[in-house]
C-alpha cells in the first residue's frame, strides 16, 4: 500500500490506504491496475467457455474502471455477438488509516473517502445473430 504523509492541524501523519473489503465468487473478476491485461482476457474467456457459467462479473474502482470496461468491450468483440453486456456504477466508502510520523503518540486516527466502483455483468445474449 502506498503512503504518504499528511500535515494535519494536530501534527503530521503517515496515511495507509486499505483496500476495499469483498467476497468472491467463481464467476467474479476483479480488475485492478497491476494485473496484465492479457491475463484478464484470458481468465475471462476461459470461465465464459467452460459451459457452467452463463455469466461473468467484472469489478473495479477507480482507475482500474476504463480497464474493465475495455475487458467487456474486448469480450464482446471477441465473441462475435455471442456476450453483450450489462453495467451498474456507483460508490464505494474507503477507509484510510492514519498514523503519526512521530510515533510517540498512540493515537491511530481514521479518514473516509469516496470512489467510484463499476460492476459489469457480462452474459451471453438470447440472440446469437450480429
Amino acid at each position: 500500500m502506498a503512503s504518504a504523509v499528511e500535515d494535519t492541524r494536530k501534527g503530521k501523519y503517515r496515511m495507509k490506504k486499505n483496500k476495499p473489503v469483498h467476497s468472491k465468487g467463481i464467476n467474479e473478476i476483479y480488475v485492478d491496475r497491476v494485473q496484465p491485461f492479457n491475463q484478464l482476457q484470458v481468465r475471462a474467456w476461459r470461465l465464459l467457455n467452460e459451459g457452467r457459467l452463463d455469466h461473468i462479473l467484472l469489478h473495479a474502482i477507480g482507475p482500474a474502471i476504463t480497464r474493465a470496461m475495455n475487458l467487456a468491450l474486448q469480450i464482446k468483440e471477441r465473441g462475435n455477438g455471442m456476450f453483450d453486456v450489462h453495467t451498474t456504477t456507483g460508490t464505494v466508502y474507503l477507509h484510510d488509516d492514519l498514523t503519526p510520523v512521530d510515533g510517540n503518540d498512540g493515537n491511530t486516527n481514521s479518514q473516509t473517502r469516496k470512489n467510484s466502483t463499476i460492476t459489469i455483468k457480462v452474459f451471453r445474449s438470447l440472440s446469437t445473430t450480429s
